[in-house]
């Protein structure tokens, strides 16, 4: 994908998206008391790589994101990703504009260990989010950014540049936002969906459970989530659910098992990879990886554009049911 960095022309990250300059439209939901919802659409649309964020239908707040930086001379990576806010979009935005920065220097100073500092990366900038205010009063409010209940999912795939004719691409995720490839036409995912009931996830939370009797992940309604609150297993922010103490010997402590650690997979490019896609959750609850990946391969035969396939993607998703926000980029070599 050397011709993804060099046809971009961008030498500085991809400006924060916002709805200014944007179309916006308001559309009453079905017969909900809660009136009008903004549905912001976002685009962008380049030779190489497109993206698309919109509202959900069934959301009164925009709480998804993208953030791309690209180098132009093709000698340094280039980011790509999405993430997804929950409880607001405090920890999306902050990711926004803070993961790849501090992301970059890591990989800059990581000797060619790309995992180790993907996770390192995440990791650092997972106790941003956790911060306590700052000012006089900071002691007394919630700890973390947008709050204790806020945080955010992320998926994240960087192209390193080629070296000895090699092309990379390290792919990585907290959460339910994905990577996929398209390997010779096969959709490959390159994440993991990290949810409660997951046995390996599960069996990691509960081990940390001081008091086994009563576990950690339990199911409400239906559906597994971490103290019965939240249906994710790892995620950015959540300081409510994150492990914590009081740093006094034999003092307080506790916690739910929530981590921003990310899973990480370093994947060879090929000339048959034709397509890269990371989008959030909401695109990948009704279109399966392999059916994202055909719209894309058969765009791609017509000359569409990648903007015009990540449009088309959200599209299609929404007509098949998805009312969450969608953050999607797509991404052709």
């Amino acid at each position: 994908m050397a011709s993804l960095c060099a046809s971009s022309g961008l030498g500085q990250p991809w400006p924060a998206l916002e709805c200014k300059g944007f179309a916006t439209s308001k559309r009453r939901i079905g017969s909900s008391r809660r009136g009008f919802v903004v549905n912001c659409a976002l685009a962008l649309d380049k030779k190489s790589y497109g993206a698309m964020a919109v509202q959900g239908t069934g959301r009164a707040n925009m709480e998804d994101t993208v953030s791309v930086s690209i180098d132009s001379t093709g000698s340094q990576p280039s980011f790509f990703g999405v993430f997804d806010g929950h409880g607001g979009i405090a920890v999306a935005e902050l990711l926004k504009t803070r993961l790849w920065p501090e992301y970059k220097k890591k990989l800059s100073q990581g000797g060619g260990n790309f995992a180790k500092a993907t996770k390192s990366a995440y990791l650092e900038v997972d106790e941003m989010t956790l911060a306590q205010p700052k000012g006089l009063f900071g002691a007394l409010q919630e700890r973390g950014v947008g709050g204790s209940r806020c945080g955010a999912t992320a998926a994240t795939a960087v192209l390193m540049p080629p070296k000895d004719g090699t092309r990379v691409l390290v792919a990585a995720n907290v959460g339910d936002a994905r990577v996929v490839i398209s390997k010779g036409g096969k959709a490959l995912q390159l994440t993991v969906d990290h949810k409660p009931e997951v046995e390996s996830e599960r069996k990691r939370i509960e081990a940390k459970n001081p008091t086994p009797k009563k576990p950690l992940v339990v199911n409400v309604g239906g559906t597994w989530r971490i103290g019965g609150l939240l249906s994710l297993s790892r995620a950015f922010g959540d300081a409510f659910l994150k492990d914590w103490s009081d740093g006094k010997p034999d003092g307080a402590g506790g916690g739910f098992g929530l981590t921003a650690e990310p899973d990480v997979t370093i994947q060879e490019i090929s000339p048959d990879d034709k397509v890269v896609i990371v989008g959030t959750d909401g695109l990948w609850e009704t279109m399966a990886i392999q059916d994202a990946v055909d719209i894309c391969l058969s765009a791609q035969e017509n000359d569409t554009s990648p903007g015009d396939v990540a449009k088309k993607l959200v599209k299609i998703s929404q007509e098949r049911g998805s009312t969450d926000d969608i953050a999607v980029i797509v991404i052709f070599p």
